[in-house]
């Protein structure tokens, strides 16, 4: 088993020269023998060892009793050890989720609390095929099928490539106790009923089957990682102010746009999760356009040319009126909502703005697109959709409460004049 440990540290760089190494200690036989294996391994990894428990208070007496072995083994074997006891049943009850969830949750923060360095779990290959085939039953993409991963941050599992038989034997080998969870005994988990009745039946159809499970999460690994960073670069090609470009969307690979719609919404929203279905929606209406609900009271809107996701429900947005009043002679040609008429080609129509629309303002010396002027002075994108333009037959001529174009503003000499009246409908 040490050089399956040995292949798992070099393969995914999981340990480096000096590090300081804590293993959460359950006192089960997976973490007494990953606790035994870095030891065995400390000299030869230059890395220093310790360990760190926590008493669920689930268990009771049992709990206790795991809690005064790992004491012991620590102390026999010369292990700094980190002990805490906290009440997960009442952390379940208070946060309105499962024992399992908040035993998770409690774990993870107290060793995130307590340990220095890397964090070594006793995560095995029997656990990973575990792992895919749960994933597997709930309908998972590829990520969920990449199983268990051997590095996350801090977390390290150098026991990945053992299968939980490894564990065993390596046990009886090396003369060690350990103490055995009654929970993992019973069907009352979903992990355990895979562990008891579906992983002993493919054991059945291949003896080698974590090996296999352990292989297949590595390739998906690989192409998830794949996918992963060329959806990276079309997220960053696809930002714009006014939302997602969707126009490379389109153009992308299927597995591809969807994780780039998946990695724009959880930038914009860091507590929002996106199922399968909701990611599809979203995609759905990158091709054809609209409009879907999400959770957390967000939305998603497809409209020229872009996607954004938008906090609670459409507002009531205003409504305006617009009149185009032709006279010979007006009191301010300077005004910015008089418009010559001269130079006016075609027709003059009201309208809101479209995919493309652009205007030199009076006065402002450069021309922009109505994306970017309305960006500039801080128009809410819900309103943006609504606001009404005046436009001939080459494009904007006037825009409200910002005024006429450069091409079609009056002069002192203008003879054929017509002003704008516009506003908001009470």
């Amino acid at each position: 088993m040490l050089e399956k440990v040995l292949n798992a540290i070099k393969r995914f760089s999981l340990i480096e020269k000096g590090d300081t190494v804590t293993v959460a200690l359950s006192g089960g036989a997976d973490s007494v023998a990953l606790l035994h294996v870095l030891l065995a391994l400390r000299d030869e990894l230059s890395i220093t060892v310790n360990a760190a428990h926590l008493n669920h208070g689930i268990r009771g007496a049992e709990a206790d009793r795991d809690e005064a072995f790992v004491k012991k083994l620590c102390s026999d074997l010369n292990v700094s050890l980190v002990c805490e006891k906290l009440n997960v049943p009442s952390v379940s009850k208070e946060k309105h989720i499962s024992l399992e969830l908040a035993a998770r949750e409690v774990r993870y923060d107290f060793l995130s609390r307590n340990a220095d360095g890397l964090i070594a779990t006793a995560h095995t290959a029997s656990d990973n095929a575990e792992t895919l085939l749960f994933n597997l039953t709930r309908g998972s993409g590829i990520k969920g099928l990449c199983g268990i991963p051997p590095k996350r941050e801090r977390y390290i599992r150098p026991l990945i490539l053992c299968s939980r038989a490894d564990i065993e034997e390596y046990c009886r080998e090396n003369g060690l106790s350990f103490v055995t969870d009654s929970t993992n005994l019973t069907d009352d988990y979903t992990r355990n009923k895979i562990r008891h009745n579906a992983v002993t039946v493919l054991k059945e159809v291949n003896p080698s089957f974590e090996d296999a499970v352990s292989r297949t999460a590595n390739a998906l690994s690989e192409d998830n990682s794949a996918l992963d960073y060329y959806a990276s670069e079309l997220l960053f090609k696809s930002l714009s102010e006014d939302g997602l470009l969707i126009e490379g969307l389109k153009a992308a690979p299927t597995a591809v746009a969807k994780r780039v719609i998946m990695k724009y919404a959880e930038a914009l929203y860091t507590d929002l999760t996106l199922d399968y279905f909701h990611i599809n929606a979203l995609y759905e209406i990158c091709i054809k356009g609209g409009k879907i609900s999400l959770p957390n009271k967000l939305y998603g809107v497809c409209e020229n040319g872009f996607l954004t996701l938008n906090d609670g429900e459409s507002q009531d947005l205003p409504e305006f009126y617009v009149e185009i009043v032709k006279a010979e002679n007006v009191n301010n040609l300077l005004s910015n909502d008089v418009i010559d008429c001269d130079k006016i080609v075609g027709d003059l129509i009201i309208r809101t703005r479209r995919e493309g629309d652009t205007i030199r303002l009076k006065n402002r010396g450069c021309t922009k697109t109505l994306n970017k002027l309305f960006t500039e002075n801080k128009i809410p994108k819900a309103l943006r959709d609504v606001i009404p333009v005046v436009s001939d037959d080459e494009g904007v001529v006037w825009v409200y409460g910002m005024g006429v174009s450069q091409k079609c503003a009056a002069t002192a000499g203008s003879k054929n004049v017509a002003l704008v009246r516009a506003g908001v409908i009470e």
